[in-house]
């Protein structure tokens, strides 16, 4: 299976953890050009960080096209600055990660599971971002959004709840520039567009979906913690 909740190994296995959920990102263009930029989205100007990418595996199904890639990062910038002494966390300066990306035909979604595959015996850092059209039901309304959350677990000692703290500093930080990077190919495929002249066009139904979009984030938060716990009690 291919859904979330048969990704046991995406949860870390530490019990003290960080989670956060970003809100909704909101991208004036329709979920097939989202999903074909998304593909091909580096190398990008806000992307410097970003060493190397290899598709490992891709898998093409009638329900689904998986793909699995490994990326080389570097190291979190914020890390740096903290003396080298207190840990060697602060040494590492290259993050190798896994990138599984799942794109489902029946429910127009494209779901994205990302982990370090080093160092793993200092921390965890495992990333799950779901991509789904704003209107399934409209071919004339060209709205994608981005639901984005962060698994964070350090094993340091004492320092590692500090440790913790910093690398969600840094990965919040990211963020931006990972909308920028992928906006920056949108508009390169499909020429720029402005999310107040989508917005003109929503109106009422519009703020009804993001209602929706909420309910469905809490549901979503609430599910992870729910699998957190029950992974911890296991």
């Amino acid at each position: 299976s291919c859904r979330y909740s048969a990704r046991s190994h995406y949860l870390a296995p530490l019990a003290r953890m960080k989670i956060w959920s970003s809100n909704f990102s909101i991208f004036p263009y329709s979920f097939d050009e989202l999903v074909s930029a998304f593909w091909d989205r580096y190398p990008n100007s806000h992307a410097t960080h970003i060493l190397s990418e290899d598709v490992l595996e891709r898998e093409i199904t009638p329900d689904y096209i998986r793909t699995r890639k490994l990326i080389v990062k570097q190291g979190n910038s914020i890390l740096k600055r903290v003396p080298s002494w207190l840990s060697s966390m602060t040494k590492i300066r290259q993050m190798p990660t896994l990138e599984e990306s799942i794109y489902d035909r029946h429910t127009h979604t494209l779901t994205t599971y990302t982990r370090n595959v080093a160092n793993g015996e200092l921390f965890q850092m495992h990333e799950r971002c779901i991509y789904r059209p704003v209107f399934p039901e409209s071919k004339t309304i060209p709205a994608s959004n981005l639901l984005r959350s962060v698994y964070i677990s350090v094993n340091s000692g004492k320092m590692s709840s500090v440790y913790e703290n910093l690398m969600l500093l840094g990965f919040k930080k990211s963020v931006t520039g990972t909308f920028k990077g992928l906006t920056e190919r949108l508009e390169d495929r499909y020429g720029a567009r402005s999310l107040h002249n989508l917005s003109e066009k929503l109106s009422q139904k519009f703020r009804e979906k993001l209602e929706k979009l909420k309910e469905f984030k809490e549901a979503s938060a609430e599910q992870a913690t729910n699998l957190v716990g029950d992974k911890i009690s296991a």
